[in-house]
Parts: structure tokens; C-alpha cells; sequence
């Protein structure tokens, strides 16, 4: 893909979209090719920087075979189809789409041991692709909810109360769908819906109070938008002076040289990262070990892949190597990382049936 913004949830989770069910294993020799210098990579456009590349093959004399993915629904059904003998030895898998490969066996156990440099990853990461007391993959790039302000106008924006302070009426946006999730954070319950599982009343209790909340301060929002070319727009004609947006839209407004700032509020918010993941039986496991200890190595090559991508990078020392507007654009303070929860596949279905609702009675409200 092109460009890798995210403008709400569900889209995101459409990039992230669901597969077809795993196929049964099959048992079949391991290629004759296999750990004799290849090594396959399917990833995102821009995440892997071609000059890292270059050098590590420069360096181990292994070939790094890329091969593009737009969508992880299609990566899924592709080595589901494989089997137990995967085309492939590491795939790029978002955070909330770990439970489906985890379940199909199409991922193996994260061997930290054969990665030297793992002490090189930021400790708000280092527990991220834990699922099942196993680490399953190496966060490489994180998107998240922030609260974007134009500064020029608002000095000050510690918590997510300021969306609804009556000096800035008519003055904020956000995605509806999404601040829902938000605005329960806020209002103290929890808006991924993890705890609620098997707890229906209770969640319906704390959707319906959230409504009624949006509901109440519907006069201060000028508009429920949904693509980040809207909020964009919004701050550049400043029709807006602050709002909620996914990080690679305000990212581009800062980079572009707007009086924008991006933060993380004291009460948090939600995100989700993609890692690398070694395949269940890679042919060249030993070579793909290699090369995510390369990537943790040096913060040379995070500040490369998220100049690149758009996305905040979870190696340490990155902000050390960015420029002035690089760092307020990618580089949030350590306080701020450690309030990010990732979204999880936990009662997702839940979720989205009452923010659903709870979305079009705001709208009617």
C-alpha cells in the first residue's frame, strides 16, 4: 500500500481484515533449499528500509527475498494454504490479528535467546506480542489514537476533558466510532471491551452512559468525520483547534510544518503495533533470526522505517536521531508510549455491535 494512515478503527481493522480458516497441516520434507542463504520476508511497503537491506545482506551473505503484502487477510489465507511448509520464514502481523495465526499454528514461539539485541527494544514493548505466556514476534512500528491541538490556540491539553470544555466549542472533530472507545477510557471503563467478556450488562451499562456523555456535548464537535484527509483539512483552514486522530494524519500535518502537536492524555488511549513473526516451520529460521537481531541492532535503522512509514518506531534511541520536527512528529515521551493499550481480538464482536449502536443514537440523539 501507498500510504499507510490510518484514519479510524474500522478501517484499520478492514487493512487487518479476517481469512479463510487454516487448512490442516500436511508433513513434507523441508525445502533442500532451506538456511542456505535465503531468507523470504513478507512485509508492508516502507517498512523495511532498502539501505538496511543492502548492508545485511552485504554483511551475512544472505539473500533477503521481498515479497509486498497490502492486507493481512490475504497474507493470512496465503499461509494457511501453505501449511506446514511456508513459501515464507517471517510475515508482519498486526498486533490484533495475533490470536488468528496464533490459533492456526501458522506462527512459531519468539526464541528471545537468538536475539542478542532484543535489549535494544523499548520496554513499553518488550511484553506487547505476549499471548498465551509466549512472545510470538518483534514490534517494529506502532500507530495510536492521540489528541492532536493546534497550538497557536490551545496551550495546554494534558487530558482528554479538553475535547469538551466549553471555550473550544464548534472547535473540535473526532471519528465517532472511534472516540466512543475513548470517551469510556475517560469516563473510567474500559473501551477495548476485554473485561467485559461475558459481561454484556455491564457493558451495555458503560456503552450507555458514554452515549448519553457524547450525546450531552454534541455542541461541541463541528463535524464527525471519518477519512484523516478530513481532520487534516479541518486544522489547515482552522475550522478545528483540536481533535482526536489516528497518528499518521496529525503526523503528516507536523512533517508538513504545521502548529500541530500530537499527545497521548494522562487517562490513555488505544493503538495497535505490527511485528515481525517467524512462520511455524520456516525453512530459514536460523536466517530470520538473523536479521530481526539486525533490525533491534542500531536505532539507525527504527529512524529509517519510521521516516519511511509514517509510524512510531518501538526501538530505543530512536528520538536521539531525529530532527526537531521529526521528533515532535514521531517521537512521544517515554510516559506517554506506556499509556498506549494495544487493541486486543478479545470480545471483538461484542465491541463493535454496541459501538455501533451507541454510534447511530449519538448521531439521532
Amino acid at each position: 500500500m501507498s500510504k499507510l494512515l490510518m484514519p479510524n478503527r474500522r478501517s484499520a481493522l478492514q487493512l487487518l481484515g479476517g481469512g479463510a480458516l487454516a487448512l490442516p497441516y500436511l508433513v513434507r520434507p523441508r525445502p533442500a533449499w532451506a538456511d542456505n542463504g535465503v531468507l523470504n520476508v513478507t512485509t508492508y511497503d516502507k517498512f523495511l528500509p532498502q539501505e538496511f537491506l543492502d548492508k545485511f545482506q552485504k554483511d551475512t551473505g544472505i539473500q533477503v527475498n521481498v515479497r509486498l503484502t497490502d492486507d493481512q487477510g490475504k497474507q493470512y489465507n496465503l499461509l494457511s494454504a501453505e501449511g506446514a511448509n511456508p513459501s515464507t520464514d517471517i510475515v508482519t502481523v498486526a498486533g490484533h490479528r495475533l490470536n488468528q495465526y496464533i490459533d492456526s499454528k501458522l506462527l512459531a514461539p519468539l526464541d528471545t535467546g537468538k536475539i542478542a539485541s532484543w535489549k535494544n527494544l523499548n520496554p513499553a514493548y518488550q511484553e506487547s506480542s505476549r499471548v498465551n505466556d509466549s512472545l510470538w514476534g518483534v514490534p517494529i512500528l506502532v500507530g495510536f489514537e492521540g489528541l492532536a491541538r493546534n497550538v497557536d490556540y490551545v496551550k495546554e491539553a494534558s487530558s482528554w476533558e479538553v475535547m469538551f470544555d466549553p471555550q473550544y466549542k464548534g472547535q473540535t472533530a473526532y471519528i465517532l466510532n472511534d472516540f466512543l472507545s475513548i470517551t469510556m477510557l475517560y469516563l473510567g471503563h474500559d473501551g477495548d471491551f476485554v473485561t467485559y467478556e461475558g459481561k454484556p450488562d455491564i457493558a451495555q451499562k458503560a456503552v450507555n452512559e458514554t452515549r448519553d456523555f457524547l450525546i450531552k456535548h454534541k455542541d461541541m464537535v463541528r463535524k464527525y468525520y471519518d477519512a484523516g484527509s478530513e481532520v487534516q483539512q479541518m486544522f489547515i483552514n482552522e475550522d478545528i483547534y483540536l481533535g482526536h486522530s489516528w497518528s499518521g494524519p496529525a503526523t503528516k500535518l507536523i512533517m508538513d510544518g504545521h502548529p500541530i502537536e500530537l499527545s497521548v492524555p494522562k487517562e490513555g488511549t488505544y493503538g495497535f503495533f505490527y511485528s515481525l513473526n517467524v512462520a511455524n516451520n520456516a525453512p530459514n529460521a536460523e536466517n530470520a533470526y538473523k536479521l530481526l537481531d539486525a533490525i533491534l541492532a542500531t536505532p539507525d535503522v527504527g529512524a529509517a522505517m519510521t521516516r519511511q512509514s509514517g509510524f512510531n518506531s518501538t526501538i530505543s534511541g530512536v528520538g536521539d536521531l531525529l530532527d526537531d520536527r521529526e521528533k515532535l512528529a514521531l517521537n512521544l515521551p517515554q510516559d506517554q508510549l506506556e499509556r498506549i493499550s494495544f487493541f486486543s481480538s478479545k470480545n471483538r464482536d461484542m465491541k463493535n455491535e454496541m459501538l455501533d449502536r451507541a454510534m447511530a443514537e449519538v448521531k439521532a440523539g
